[in-house]
């Protein structure tokens, strides 16, 4: 007899898995919640959404069922990672322009927010400048 190390002694499909564990109950704010988990062991664990979402968040997921997958996942641009992660808790502006593993948010102090965009906003043309300079001359990225 063995026994797997880095192996998994789960068989559950993930349907087995979601009715074995969906339930609906109160979070820590009171706010109703479903959790569920779509399987079992080291580095999974369960899904938590507020009941008054689940219905979006199930036709969301419906919508990849319908129309698949693109072939390559692709990168979200940095509008769109700064407003899905831009936010102010405790007078310090926090976001991030890129994700994925050891992306570091910025965090400016918020009374110093706009002084900080308002720098950025008048380096734009030097920026786009400098990087006209250091571009590859075949380059059309802007």
């Amino acid at each position: 007899m063995s026994t797997a190390i880095f192996g998994s002694d789960n068989t559950e499909s993930p349907i087995q898995v979601v009715r074995s564990t969906m339930s609906v109950s109160l979070d820590d704010s009171g706010q109703p919640v479903v959790s569920f988990a779509t399987n079992r062991g080291k580095g999974t664990g369960a899904q938590v959404i507020p009941v008054s979402q689940f219905a979006e968040a199930v036709e969301c997921l419906q919508s990849f069922v319908e129309a698949g997958f693109e072939s390559e996942a692709t990168e979200p641009s940095v509008t769109d990672t700064i407003r899905s992660t831009i936010g102010c808790e405790g007078g310090v502006v926090s976001f991030r322009v890129r994700s994925g593993k050891g992306a570091k948010p910025a965090r400016i102090p918020l009374d110093a927010f706009e002084e900080v965009i308002s720098l950025l906003a008048s380096t734009v043309e030097a920026v786009q400048s400098a990087g006209a300079s250091v571009a590859p001359e075949d380059s059309d990225e802007d």
